[in-house]
């Protein structure tokens, strides 16, 4: 009786301990991720000086003076956010519609060399985009895309589309087979099947892609910076160099730049969260 009372002691002590050790973690893990938006939060309502005196203090007179000097003296920042804007709309439809297309096919037609072309686009997740840079540019300037939006979007949908198949493929595999022979038998094909059938409950998932598009087009610094070369044509990620001078920066300014253009990420996000598990979830599980 005294060793089974012991054990099941020793169990609870474990157990307990096994949580706080992951409450830790996760106290640990959350502090290291929300640590850099609190610092360019605060830092942000500081005048450039107090920066430097205390950088990770709270502000001991708030301003908004950068915040009403990028949005109400810069007219570069308002063609900046409608640059990043068009940009993300472009690598999100495109993607999008390549992606769909790309892993209709591979989940639900049989034809010789399928596993080798989805081994294909998964290796492109492995890719990185730095080993690209010097190939990449020689391409676009081939194609007269140096410069252009457009080749800032076809570059990034080139480096989208992987993760996406991944994802779309893995939720396509999934759908019940006979749902496919029903829409065979009305006489339906797989163009039939793919857009009357599989969209129309692919809602997740799509949206799923859409958000890690978005992210990833939003935040994307070294495509912009390759392939663009015209003030006018910058995106957010790079309108923020105009605050940095050869011997001084405004770092007021340059948080306040980084805050403001966080706002669209987060509202985007905001909106489609409840779709991101069940999407990146979806085809995980088999049965």
């Amino acid at each position: 009786m005294t060793f089974a009372h012991n054990s099941s002691s020793l169990y609870s002590l474990k157990s307990a301990l096994s949580s706080y050790i992951r409450i830790l973690v996760v106290v640990l893990l959350s502090i290291i991720t929300l640590f850099p938006i609190y610092a360019v939060l605060v830092n942000s309502f500081k005048p450039n000086g107090e920066i430097f005196a205390t950088p990770f203090a709270l502000p001991a007179a708030p301003t908004l003076a950068a915040y009403v000097g990028i949005l109400t003296k810069n007219a570069d920042f308002w063609i900046f956010l409608t640059n990043s804007i068009l940009v993300a709309l472009g690598t999100i439809g495109i993607n999008l519609l390549v992606s769909f297309m790309a892993a209709l096919a591979l989940s639900r037609l049989q034809f010789k060399g399928r596993t080798i072309l989805y081994n294909y686009f998964i290796m492109g997740m492995l890719f990185p985009l730095s080993v690209a840079i010097l190939p990449l540019y020689l391409q676009l300037r081939s194609l007269n895309l140096i410069g252009s939006l457009n080749g800032v979007v076809l570059s990034q949908v080139a480096f989208t589309i992987p993760m996406s198949v991944f994802i779309l493929t893995g939720f396509f595999k999934e759908v019940p087979l006979e749902l496919q022979e029903a829409t065979q038998v009305d006489g339906g094909g797989i163009w039939t099947f793919g857009f009357k059938v599989l969209l129309p409950i692919s809602g997740p998932v799509l949206s799923t892609v859409t958000i890690l598009t978005f992210i990833q087009s939003w935040n994307q610094f070294l495509l912009p910076l390759l392939v663009l070369d015209n003030r006018k044509t910058f995106t957010i990620p790079l309108g923020v160099m105009q605050y940095q001078g050869q011997f001084t920066s405004g770092w007021n300014f340059i948080m306040a730049f980084i805050t403001i253009s966080m706002i669209p990420m987060v509202l985007f996000y905001l909106f489609l969260q409840k779709y991101i598990v069940s999407g990146l979830t979806a085809g995980a599980v088999k049965g």
